[in-house]
């Protein structure tokens, strides 16, 4: 027996945890992929620091594997210094 979260096109809730520069247009530029692939994001959070920009995006209705190509677009992003990509029940 198998249950569907196990399933491998899962569509949950993904939580992505983005580290970028200060740059004027950062927020649009890592917002961009989700519009583009359709994704429901459901929370932002932002904190900006001497440093950088840390952003916390939460999104819905796309599967483990978009989520992982999601955070792959995101990486090479000029603005991007890092990336996390997990999933939430």
């Amino acid at each position: 027996m198998t249950w569907p979260a196990n399933g491998p096109d899962l569509e949950g809730r993904h939580v992505f945890l983005i580290e970028m520069d200060a740059a004027p247009d950062a927020l649009l530029r890592a917002l961009g992929p989700f519009a583009l692939h359709e994704a429901t994001v459901t929370g932002l959070d932002l904190e900006r620091s001497a440093t950088g920009i840390a952003l916390r995006v939460e999104a819905v209705g796309i599967c483990r594997d978009l989520a992982a190509r999601l955070g792959g677009k995101l990486r090479g992003l000029p603005v991007v210094r890092a990336v996390g990509v997990g999933w939430r029940c």
